[in-house]
């Protein structure tokens, strides 16, 4: 009979110790589950990101094709009007030379024409010689558009003009001109404080290699005047900043 209680005693510590061990195996087991859950979230997640980026890729090279595929087309039509531009009816001539501009971009149409001017046919040197005074026609015309258009009524149509200005004109000493001519003495009243700094973003953003002596000259008449006005301070930072663009241009 002595012998009942430790035997029950070594039972309950077996047991107790039965207990512990499927718990600590349990507690292993849910970790180990849950990091390999994570490893696979995560190869999963990677697999997407590959996955995406490949599309992307896919999708990317796809445009690159096509938009190929429809330069060679363009060039191909363009091909076709070159022998118009030596018509004698002027009208063919001027039709032809304005479907070139049209199916080309301004460089395209550039390149093209600068080539043609050098053609042994006189007709197509006088053609090519009208399409790039006429190109430079309707650039100067879109360039006085856009500079008017900063100090738009509409917050839309200034920022669309200034983002322009500054994506396609920023080493354009004509656009700079035009610029600086509106914050002339007679000018800078018409301006809305909006049309200010836009016209003050564009100038502290233009490449200081665009700036002649005369753009120089101009801005240092005009520019002390824009500083007398006392605007507020955002104004006055992109004044600044203008000033730090023209000095740089005058130690080209």
């Amino acid at each position: 009979m002595s012998d009942l209680p430790s035997q029950k005693s070594w039972l309950e510590r077996a047991t107790t110790a039965v207990g512990i061990a499927g718990s600590l195996v349990t507690v292993a087991l849910t970790a180990w589950n849950a990091q390999t859950k994570q490893q696979i979230d995560q190869r999963e997640a990677d697999l997407k990101m590959q996955t995406a980026a490949l599309d992307a890729e896919l999708r990317r090279r796809s445009t690159s094709v096509e938009e190929s595929k429809e330069r060679v087309e363009r060039y191909k039509w363009v091909y076709g009007l070159v022998p118009e531009l030596s018509a004698t009816d002027g009208s063919k001539r001027n039709a032809a030379l304005a479907m070139v501009r049209l199916a080309l971009s301004k460089e395209e149409a550039e390149g093209l024409l600068a080539g043609l001017q050098q053609s042994p046919d006189e007709q197509v040197r006088k053609a090519a010689a009208q399409g790039v005074a006429t190109i430079a026609n309707i650039e100067n015309a879109e360039l006085v558009r856009l500079v008017s258009q900063v100090n738009a009524a509409g917050a839309d149509e200034r920022r669309r003009a200034t983002g322009r200005l500054q994506r396609d004109f920023n080493d354009s000493a004509e656009a700079i001109s035009l610029a600086l001519k509106l914050l002339d003495a007679s000018q800078v009243d018409k301006l809305s404080p909006s049309g200010l700094i836009n016209v003050l973003y564009f100038l502290s953003r233009t490449d200081p290699r665009a700036w002649t002596p005369t753009e120089i000259a101009a801005a240092n008449r005009v520019l002390p005047g824009v500083r007398a006005r006392n605007a507020g301070p955002q104004t006055q930072a992109e004044l600044g900043r203008v000033e730090d663009t023209v000095k740089a241009a005058a130690r080209q």
